[in-house]
């Protein structure tokens, strides 16, 4: 992945990291895709905090209906605020080994991203947080579009022992943070465009009229203060 071609969407509680030279069809049929699956997960499933489990299920279910194919899964577990001795390969980086993606460059490109502005770090918090009695729960996806389009989605859920309320995106990204376990749901899917096609202009006028509702979309990138919805 070269950062320098690599953008960030923010997209409900998905950072997606897409190329600046990606066909706009593809890129549309992902963003769109990516709001109709977490949107009719919730309304399915309830919020994606109260049982992710549940939750995430339908949101796979709902790429499955709109044409997408998976290629691939995993699911990991790891221990939070534990020492490194010789760790192995932690769960994200083996992930996106698995699809030839280097982890370090993704996880640049996402902070250069939220970086810009104090809007697209807010907007994470709003989609991706819930502060609880004991902390907050954070269930926020990273993702990887590339051509076909294909994406590459994991997608990480953990307990922080305080409210991220006020919380710097630095101090986010340090793992102390955190306690228990954090779970890692992958997934790789494919666009099958001919199931996909008859419901492409229909699908991207539903997403901008409810985009239009919640400002569940934002590029940190336009200008001139990094805030605008697609």
């Amino acid at each position: 992945m070269n950062t320098a071609v690599e953008q960030l969407m923010l997209i409900g509680g998905t950072a997606l990291l897409y190329s600046t030279g990606a066909v706009a069809q593809q890129r549309q049929a992902a963003f769109d895709s990516i709001l109709y699956a977490q949107l009719l997960a919730n309304k399915s499933a309830g919020p994606r905090f109260d049982d992710h489990e549940r939750w995430y299920a339908a949101y796979r279910d709902a790429y499955r209906q709109l044409g997408w194919i998976k290629l691939a899964s995993t699911y990991d577990l790891k221990q939070l605020g534990q020492p490194v001795r010789s760790a192995p390969v932690q769960p994200l980086e083996a992930w996106l080994r698995m699809r030839s993606i280097r982890h370090e460059a993704v996880l640049a490109a996402v902070k250069a991203g939220l970086s810009r502005s104090a809007e697209s770090f807010a907007h994470v918090l709003k989609f991706s947080t819930q502060d609880q009695a004991q902390g907050s729960k954070l269930v926020i996806e990273l993702g990887i579009l590339k051509p076909g389009p294909v994406v590459d989605l994991c997608c990480i859920t953990m307990q922080t022992d305080k409210p991220l309320t006020g919380v710097s995106l630095d101090r986010l990204l340090r793992e102390q943070v955190f306690q228990g376990e954090a779970e890692f749901n992958g997934v790789s899917l494919a666009l099958d465009n001919g199931r996909f096609q008859g419901q492409r202009e229909e699908l991207q006028a539903l997403m901008n009229a409810k985009d239009a509702q919640g400002d569940y979309r934002f590029d940190p990138n336009a200008s001139p203060a990094g805030a605008n919805h697609v």
